[in-house]
């Protein structure tokens, strides 16, 4: 028994876009897992001997990428130091995190 034409076009039209579907959703998977930002980038650090006079925001001001906001490299630095305040002092050895 055959099918008439008509109905086997729609019967290929259908199956050609299931199989299309399939192909964007697959691709689309393929670069979300590309660009996953669960993993984080390495954190670089560079130490920096604190002297007399210096404070958080001279450093911070100092390592901060063009753009990024002075206040945010400020805690960022407080946190990987354990600071729970902006007072340094001299001969300290601060680890900045940078890039």
């Amino acid at each position: 028994m055959t099918m008439p034409a008509s109905t086997r076009t729609r019967v290929v039209v259908l199956l050609t876009s299931i199989v299309m579907a399939l192909v964007i959703l697959l691709a689309g998977a393929v670069v979300a897992e590309a660009e996953d930002p669960s993993e984080p980038a390495a954190i670089t650090f560079v130490d920096h001997t604190v002297r007399s006079g210096d404070t958080l925001w001279d450093i911070a001001a100092a390592h901060v990428t063009p753009g990024d906001d002075v206040r945010v490299l400020i805690e960022d630095i407080k946190d990987h130091n354990g600071l729970a305040t902006s007072v340094i002092v001299p001969g300290q050895v601060l680890h900045i995190p940078v890039g």
